[in-house]
């Protein structure tokens, strides 16, 4: 006999057992090994799921520095040169000195100065580029 008429057998004979008027006792334990039986053809059958697997890396989405440096150039052209410059040269002295922006605005260092000094933005940082040379190589 075939595994699968075999199953159904029994469930058939337990559903028969657990049906029919007789004994308490005898119908209770049909529907206690029914649901036992049942549970352990539920339990034991192999399901078969198509499941694609897919591995997946977590990557940190960071902007490469092509990028930083084309939306740099791009608020260049819109007439920010000397915005982007002044900021560049602030978070230089802000992290070779530790002092505030608000205090770097307020009093600035040679390199500043010679920046905002001059009216064109580009000899402005040769020259502030130059004193923060200078201020690396003393240190």
């Amino acid at each position: 006999m075939p595994e699968g008429r075999g199953r159904a057998a029994v469930v058939a004979l337990l559903i028969i057992l657990a049906v029919i008027p007789g004994e308490y006792y005898v119908r209770w334990i049909a529907v206690v090994s029914l649901a036992i039986f049942l549970g352990a053809l539920l339990v034991g059958s192999d399901v078969r799921l198509s499941y694609v697997s897919r591995h997946y890396e977590y990557v940190p989405q960071r902007r490469p520095e092509f990028e930083r440096a084309l939306t740099m150039v791009k608020r260049a052209r819109k007439g920010g040169a000397k915005n982007l410059i002044e900021g560049e040269l602030l978070e230089i002295h802000y992290l070779m000195t530790g002092r505030s922006y608000q205090d770097l605005r307020s009093n600035p260092p040679p390199a500043l100065k010679a920046f905002y000094s001059s009216r064109n933005p580009y000899e402005g940082l040769e020259k502030a580029l130059k004193i923060l040379e200078g201020e690396l190589n003393e240190d």
